[in-house]
This record gives structure tokens, sequence and C-alpha cells, in this order.
């Protein structure tokens, strides 16, 4: 399990669109196979994008905080005269993971800014597209806020737990 989170972890928007598409695949293929029919209008779809943009924004500021929050804590660690005991939330810091870990939370925010711009925008002409299509407009959202958000979470229960294990 370690490895799989590893190699998401390395490269994440990529597979964050290799899951996308894989989730959507999935949603036309019980459209078309099984026959599942959702009811949706033009209204609701605009009232998802609405309820998606409010959401990647708040997120967006909750993972600049989260960011804020590591990188003051480096540089309280930095600052903080040497001992000759030395903490697994202090090795962290000083390894090569921080900038990953960095990487990550700055990906993180980019992804929720792109996606509030995206929404944002599609608002405008959401109207004109037909409603088959209109649903990827919430689906794939969706499915990248909760990868976004899932990434950045594991990465802090990552660094709280090294920080509880002193």
């Amino acid at each position: 399990m370690r490895k799989i989170l590893n190699t998401y972890i390395k490269r994440p928007v990529l597979w964050d669109i290799v899951i996308t598409a894989f989730a959507c695949y999935i949603y036309s293929l019980c459209i078309s196979k099984f026959c599942v029919s959702l009811y949706y209008d033009i209204e609701l779809i605009k009232s998802i994008i609405s309820d998606l943009i409010s959401t990647s924004i708040s997120l967006a500021g909750f993972v600049l905080a989260s960011l804020t929050i590591i990188v003051t804590f480096k540089d309280n660690i930095s600052n903080k005269q040497k001992s000759d005991e030395v903490n697994g939330i202090e090795l962290l810091f000083s390894s090569k993971h921080y900038g990953r870990i960095v990487g990550v939370f700055t990906w993180a925010v980019f992804m929720f800014l792109l996606l509030f711009l995206i929404l944002a925008l599609s608002k405008l002409f959401i109207s004109k597209v037909p409603q088959e299509i209109a649903i990827y407009f919430c689906l794939i959202p969706i499915s990248i806020i909760t990868l976004t958000i899932f990434r950045s979470i594991l990465v802090l229960y990552s660094i709280i737990r090294l920080q509880l294990k002193k």
C-alpha cells in the first residue's frame, strides 16, 4: 500500500487525470450499458457548479494555510538551537521529502485555483452545452477536488504521525 501511495504522490496530477478519466468512463458505461438514468437539468448543474466554485476556493485557502504552517514549522526548527536529540519532524524537514511535501501542497493550491477559474468561466456558457456533456462539468471537478484533498490530508496525517512519535 505504501508503494502505491508513494507512486501517487510522485506524480499526483497525472494520477488525478487517470483516475478522473476512469471515473468518467465508468459513469458513461453505466449510462449507456446499464440504462441508468439520472434526473438533472441545467439549473441543477448550475447549482452544483456554484457549490464547486465555493468549495474549490475554500479548499485552496485551507491548503494554503497548511502550507504556511508547514513552512513556519521548518523555519522554527531551523532557528532552534541544535541539540543532540533529533525528533522525526526535524528529520522530515531536513530531508529530501520536505520538497515533495511543499510540492504536494503547492500543486493542490494551483489545482483548486485552476478549478475555480474553469468552473467560474463555465457558468457563462453551460446553458449552451448539451446536458449529457454538462454533467461532466460537475463530475470531473468533484473527482479532482476529492483526490486533491485526499492527497493533502494524507500528507498532513503523515506529518502529524511523525510529530506524535516524539
